[in-house]
């Protein structure tokens, strides 16, 4: 069975990211507009939230593609929208290789949740640092896994 995001995961991830009408540009050079939507190449025009929704609603595709082939358990709705968000906000690369992926894999839903918890830092000014944000993301994502 394919799942996809639900309404209320949408929700959550569009409350989690925030929306920001114009473009404001990332430290590595790219543009964010909406609810964390990336642009490579220019800035481009703003955006208005149905916009932003349906930028979020692509982007988020690949995120539940991804979790839907890599993940070897059963999911409840509300577990699948948990793991496409925190997918989303680690990225492909990163949920591929977690420690939260293989303990979902293994059954083991508490540990994976417990697992999240390492995903609460960010560098800032080259240093490893719980960001307040990541804290309050990874709770709502671990009260729905």
């Amino acid at each position: 069975m394919t799942n996809a995001i639900s309404a209320h995961g949408l929700a959550l991830i569009q409350e989690l990211e925030g929306f920001q009408a114009e473009p404001k540009q990332l430290p590595t050079g790219g543009w964010v507009v909406g609810y964390s939507h990336v642009r490579t190449e220019q800035p481009g025009e703003a955006v208005n939230e149905n916009e932003a929704i349906e930028l979020l609603t692509g982007d988020l595709a690949t995120f539940e593609t991804l979790v839907n082939t890599l993940v070897t358990q059963p999911l409840t709705q509300t577990q699948f929208d948990a793991l496409v968000s925190f997918a989303f906000s680690v990225g492909s690369e990163a949920f591929s290789k977690s420690q939260v992926l293989r303990r979902v894999n293994a059954n083991d839903y508490l540990a994976a949740a417990c697992a999240m918890e390492a995903w609460r830092k960010s560098d800032v000014g080259g240093e490893l640092a719980i960001i307040d944000s990541l804290v309050c993301r990874r709770a709502a994502e671990i009260k729905r896994l």
